[in-house]
């Protein structure tokens, strides 16, 4: 499969990443650590997984209170994210998480250009499977924090304008940490290696196994002593300083 998708205004491919199709249903709080957790590991990353529980997720600035009235369903967890970004509502979408080692990506691209990166490479996977897309030139929201009701530059839209694809991201020491959601599509069997491999010179799977030796019982401390925490969760959070990208 070729990376013709590149240009020169964008980023070639890392020189190597490691795809995780991660077969534990987590919670939110859970998913969160998880993918913490993945920059500190060594190389790149791409972890494809599930949810174990209803979720909608919110970026670091945002409250609890304002997901809960956009998306006032019963049996919902509301989730603080790590990353920038909207509410997003991730019942019925395919999510995936980049962790990028400043190794692999040096120079420290914007955030523009990594997202307009990523998001390239997931248009041409998508286009290899079936999907018609492209990606948004400008940004186009309605005003909302609703992430999907709000489609930014560089987000995945179909022919129709509806939003498939966004994402959140923070920058850390570690790595650059990129949360991202596919909606409004369906997506076939295969699409994420078709994904990891444009995205990647060589990229090793693994599946039905731990990334590395602890990492389950690492998530579960990580979750409950940040993501599930009161300070954590605290709905003044977002006024607090905290340095991210999105």
């Amino acid at each position: 499969m070729s990376n013709d998708w590149n240009t020169a205004a964008w980023m070639g491919p890392l020189p190597t990443l490691t795809l995780w199709k991660d077969p534990v249903a987590r919670t939110g709080w859970e998913c969160m650590a998880a993918d913490e957790l993945m920059l500190g590991l060594p190389g790149s990353w791409m972890r494809i997984y599930r949810w174990g529980r209803p979720t909608v997720s919110f970026g670091c600035f945002d409250t609890s209170a304002e997901a809960s009235r956009l998306f006032p369903d019963a049996g919902i967890d509301y989730i603080r994210r790590w990353t920038g970004g909207g509410i997003v509502d991730h019942r019925t979408d395919i999510p995936f998480t980049l962790a990028l080692s400043p190794e692999d990506r040096p120079g420290r691209p914007t955030s523009a250009v990594l997202y307009k990166w990523i998001h390239g490479a997931l248009a041409a996977a998508m286009k290899q499977c079936g999907v018609a897309c492209r990606l948004l030139p400008a940004d186009a929201p309605d005003g909302g924090r609703a992430c999907f009701s709000s489609p930014v530059a560089s987000d995945l839209v179909g022919p129709n304008g509806e939003k498939l694809a966004g994402g959140g991201q923070r920058r850390t020491p570690l790595g650059i940490l990129h949360q991202g959601s596919i909606q409004n599509c369906i997506l076939p069997e295969g699409w994420d290696l078709a994904f990891a491999e444009l995205l990647s010179i060589r990229f090793t799977l693994i599946e039905n196994e731990e990334p590395a030796p602890g990492f389950r019982n690492a998530v579960r401390t990580l979750a409950e002593q940040k993501y599930a925490s009161a300070a954590w969760n605290d709905e003044t959070h977002g006024r607090r300083g905290t340095h991210l990208s999105h």
